[in-house]
């Protein structure tokens, strides 16, 4: 079967990017013939897949957005493949990876004049394409709870959703080596056997919320403050950030890099995931974290959250700064044994399907022909 891929851009760190990866390359195992269609790839070259990377121009994301679009179509209509699934939103998809919330609701209480503006048409001509009720396109939901600001926009017919289960890398599960994973992690960044790591891994940080991370840092009691390192990881330290933590005097406490690929190394060497998103689809790292073994404190605006709570492996906060339940929640976690926090997580891991994404997408494409 000949089975395209489409996104606008590929970065080796990003995680709908590796799910996007993950599947194509399973697809090419099964004998699929598969191509993927972009605008921009940052990273290695898949071996076995073939990459179009379609280059536009266009000053703004929108108007690159809508010439690749376009371009796309002239590529389809050309290769005619049996399958087209997509990660972003264009036209044209039998499957659409819904990875990213619902544009029309998202921006619903900007101001009037927003969607008067040729951004904001863009992207909901985009949307609509894939989820208006002239679409055929299949829908791949990773949070259920997207599914109603879908509908309640767009009116799509409730046969279209599936919920996919969670893809957590096999490689990010607990293994035997796992104690000399933990020293060598925690010799490299100088973190003492009684101090305490906290780690946050996110290759936006501004979304993925360093700023709330680095306020509860710097609100640690004394000794506890004195004692603890914030390790994030996804991109080079911004500017707006190198300030905050200067603000905050906590330029010590924190480290900021870019993406690495040793993420199973730092989850144990860590004693804490931090991820206070504002806003996450999934949160793919506090399941991460869960196969690990890791205990977690996140915010209510990731649609993983609920696995921490059910996996009773940490605290979901829904208010953050001073005095409120994150800070406390923090404190608790970095000043407690977190063993049985521990212990949860890897039976919850045990129990449950986190694994089977990308397997249950290739199930569907297998499926699924183009009319």
């Amino acid at each position: 079967m000949r089975v395209a891929f489409v996104l606008f851009r590929y970065f080796a760190f990003g995680g709908m990017q590796r799910d996007m990866l993950a599947t194509a390359e399973l697809c090419a195992v099964r004998g699929h013939e598969v191509t993927i269609y972009c605008h921009g790839w940052d990273g290695d070259r898949p071996s076995g897949l073939d990459v179009h990377v379609l280059e536009v121009s266009g000053s703004a994301n929108h108007v690159r957005a809508a010439r690749f679009d376009r371009a796309l179509q002239e590529q389809l209509t050309a290769a005619r493949p049996e399958v087209v699934i997509g990660f972003d939103k264009t036209s044209g998809l039998d499957i659409y990876f819904a990875a990213d919330p619902c544009f029309v609701t998202r921006t619903a209480t900007r101001p009037w004049p927003y969607r008067l503006l040729p951004r904001h048409r863009t992207f909901r001509r985009l949307e609509e394409a894939v989820f208006g009720p002239e679409s055929k396109t299949q829908i791949l939901l990773l949070d259920p709870t997207e599914q109603d600001n879908f509908q309640r926009t767009w009116q799509t017919d409730d046969e279209r959703f599936a919920v996919l289960p969670p893809g957590i890398a096999k490689d990010r599960c607990k293994t035997d080596d796992a104690t000399a994973l933990r020293h060598a992690g925690r010799e490299e960044f100088g973190v003492g056997e009684h101090d305490r790591l906290v780690l946050l891994v996110g290759a936006n940080f501004r979304l993925k919320g360093l700023d709330r991370a680095m306020q509860a840092i710097a609100d640690l009691p004394n000794e506890l403050r004195a004692r603890t390192q914030l390790l994030a990881v996804g991109q080079d330290a911004p500017t707006w950030a190198k300030t905050l933590a200067a603000k905050l005097g906590i330029e010590k406490h924190v480290t900021m890099l870019a993406g690495r690929r040793d993420i199973p190394r730092l989850l144990q060497a860590a004693d804490l995931l931090l991820h206070p998103a504002h806003r996450d689809t999934t949160g793919t790292v506090l399941l991460e974290a869960i196969v690990a073994g890791l205990p977690v404190l996140c915010s209510a605006d990731c649609g993983y959250a609920h696995h921490i709570k059910a996996g009773q492996c940490g605290f979901i906060a829904t208010g953050w700064g001073h005095n409120s339940d994150a800070q406390r929640h923090l404190v608790a976690l970095l000043q407690s044994d977190t063993a049985l926090m521990r212990t949860a997580a890897l039976h919850y891991a045990q129990q449950h399907d986190l694994h089977g994404m990308h397997a249950e997408i290739c199930n569907r494409i297998e499926t699924s022909s183009r009319k």
